[in-house]
């Protein structure tokens, strides 16, 4: 190909741009090939211009986004032409990038930078670029509420409200008692078959179990006259705790239905069990107890009956944070705990210490603690020395442990735990005169 004055000067302007070394790498030619085409594309005296025609274009932004499984990673590389305010940080390419921050977490990120000099209008400029990496990982707990709150309005949606014919006490003419209807250990959702247990249970055999023994137990109450119900619910009232069907601290267990599935009918069935409890015209008052299976789903269940109920003067929902409460009903105080975690020794004293039960104690002179977990009914009786008087009168502490209603699964079944009563409980309380008398709701099982 014959030597061209237009192919000199690409040559030789290509060369002023880059350098010589560029120019032979590129172009494939020797450094002497430059300097011949130099002075024959530009007479003496004449400079070759520093701006090549075909320069490279400018790099743009680029912005990449690549999930695998629960992972996920942003990358974002600013151009030479990018503006000052462009992505330089880690909370700039988050919000450019409309990451939920409730949604994923950082797991990692890098910030890269390096400079670029090239030639514009005559004179060499410096350009900074950036790069920002993000790995992320998504944040189950937020998942988790997400669900749930998405099963709140599914449930919202589905629910058709019984009808009951409510009627209206005079309070000013009934005796001055509370009505307390205590189902522990329902384990919803816990699976066990017959020909390994001993006794077939499932959700649906333990919402049966459920509704039947609230109608029992307000039936042989109906003999008394009572101002108030006293409604503890949860402490096991679900079998798991999460979707991976395990317990708080992560034991596995056989379960009947998604857990999803059983969230919706446990909700359900609570919402029955309390409009049942309503046609009596009294207040209702649920204290909700969480369990060592259903820590956790124990209070998103209250935060739903709080949710449902939020506009009903006549039920009031305690879901309170602290794992032991109280309730006081005249001279009655009354602890309730799921009793997995307190030694039977310090429930012995607790009432006396605790924060919100001490002022009550000495106010008080009937005070019992109602347990769940054993699955079998116990009751122990301790005394504790009036030492401001020292007449050496014994103030009785009653620790009470409750039936359950719940079913024998395999591993109950295998270490020999079995032949307690299954039963509901529920107890007359007298605001004076203390415990009038204690109703029990005794399953047959065929």
């Amino acid at each position: 190909m014959a030597l061209t004055k237009e192919r000199a000067k690409i040559v030789a302007d290509y060369c002023a741009l880059h350098g010589t070394k560029k120019t032979v790498e590129d172009l494939n030619v020797s450094p002497d090939t430059i300097r011949i085409y130099t002075k024959f594309a530009y007479p003496p005296g004449e400079a070759p211009k520093r701006e090549y025609i075909e320069k490279e274009p400018p790099k743009k932004d680029e912005t990449t986004f690549s999930q695998k499984g629960n992972e996920a990673e942003f990358v974002w590389t600013g151009g030479q032409n990018y503006p000052r305010d462009h992505i330089k940080t880690l909370e700039e390419l988050l919000i450019a990038t409309n990451v939920d921050p409730e949604l994923w977490k950082v797991k990692n990120y890098t910030v890269n930078k390096w400079d670029v000099t090239s030639w514009r209008s005559k004179e060499a400029v410096t350009i900074q670029n950036f790069q920002v990496k993000a790995a992320l990982e998504k944040n189950f707990q937020t998942i988790k509420e997400r669900a749930i709150g998405d099963l709140f309005r599914e449930m919202v949606g589905d629910y058709m409200a019984p009808v009951y014919k409510v009627r209206k006490k005079d309070l000013r003419n009934i005796e001055n008692n509370l009505f307390e209807v205590t189902l522990f250990d329902l384990h919803l959702g816990k699976l066990a078959w017959g020909a390994e247990t001993g006794e077939n249970f499932d959700t649906k055999i333990a919402a049966d179990r459920f509704i039947k023994t609230i109608a029992d137990l307000i039936h042989k109450a109906s003999g008394f006259q009572y101002q108030r119900i006293l409604f503890p619910i949860g402490s096991d009232f679900f079998n798991s705790d999460n979707l991976h069907n395990t317990t708080t601290k992560g034991t596995p267990q056989e379960e009947d239905l998604r857990w999803k599935k059983t969230f919706n009918v446990g909700c359900t069935l609570l919402v029955t069990a309390i409009d049942m409890l309503k046609q009596s015209g009294v207040p209702v008052d649920v204290v909700v107890i969480p369990g060592n299976h259903d820590f956790e789903r124990s209070y998103y269940l209250g935060e739903f009956l709080h949710a449902w109920f939020r506009n009903d003067k006549q039920v009031d929902i305690d879901n309170g944070a602290s794992p032991r409460k109280y309730y006081r009903f005249g001279k009655l105080l009354l602890g309730l705990t799921h009793g997995n975690e307190e030694s039977e020794v310090a429930l012995r004293s607790l009432m006396t210490v605790d924060i919100e039960s001490k002022p009550q104690w000495s106010e008080t002179e009937y005070h019992e603690f109602h347990v769940g977990h054993v699955h079998r009914k116990r009751e122990e009786k301790f005394a504790v020395l009036d030492k401001k008087r020292m007449t050496g009168e014994d103030l009785g502490i009653t620790v009470r442990y409750l039936s359950s209603l719940t079913g024998t699964e395999e591993w109950h079944h295998k270490k020999g735990f079995v032949g307690a009563t299954k039963a509901g409980e529920a107890f007359i309380w007298n605001a004076e005169r203390g415990l009038t008398a204690n109703l029990n709701a005794n399953l047959v099982i065929e």
